[in-house]
């Protein structure tokens, strides 16, 4: 009995003690964390409504369809999970729209060639290829890997690798795509100040 009452004495003194140190949880806050997909997704849908001009500065041949003319962009709609960009050519030739939404694998760019235009049968369009991005980007860039579908629609470009640049300081919105780690496309584009 001797011995229990000074260990009962003890852990009531600690007890005590513990408690007058109050822990404080009203300063912890809790912060979400943004993936850098995320902050480009955001940073997209920021520039709904917006339109970028300019021109393909790769490759230099007179034969591809996107060379030699005018390029605009335009953020033609947007929601919270889907930003549409309309690539249209020469002024008013729509020639395609890219897709780039929330998908549960992650951010994905798809590629609308369908559109408007009906095509005769058997001349339809390739169209749905594109893919999900990777971990190389960031908030104002962000490189899509081709995914399985394009693979199986387009086989010679299962090592396609898509990237969209945006440069917020400076207004461009730059356009790449290469094929076996090569360069194949680049669009370079300057953000058009709206009149109203």
């Amino acid at each position: 009995m001797k011995l229990l009452l000074p260990l009962f004495t003890l852990l009531l003194f600690l007890s005590i003690a513990c408690g007058e140190e109050e822990i404080r949880t009203d300063t912890i806050t809790e912060i979400e964390a943004v993936s850098p997909h995320d902050e480009f997704f955001n940073n997209l849908l920021a520039l709904c409504g917006e339109s970028f001009l300019g021109a393909s500065t790769y490759p230099e041949v007179e034969d591809h369809v996107l060379v030699g003319t005018e390029l605009r962009a335009h953020l033609s709609s947007c929601d919270e999970n889907t930003v549409n960009i309309d690539l249209i050519r020469g002024g008013d030739t729509w020639h395609a729209t890219w897709i780039v939404s929330k998908r549960d694998g992650g951010l994905h760019l798809y590629h609308d060639h369908i559109g408007e235009k009906e095509y005769p049968e058997g001349e339809e369009p390739l169209t749905g290829y594109g893919g999900y991005a990777d971990d190389r980007g960031s908030a104002t860039t962000q490189y899509f890997p081709a995914d399985d579908y394009t693979a199986e629609i387009l086989p010679e470009a299962s090592t396609n690798v898509w990237m969209m640049d945006l440069d917020l300081e400076n207004g461009t919105f730059v356009y790449y795509l290469e094929r076996h780690n090569t360069p194949r496309f680049m669009a370079e584009l300057s953000h058009v100040q709206q009149e109203y």
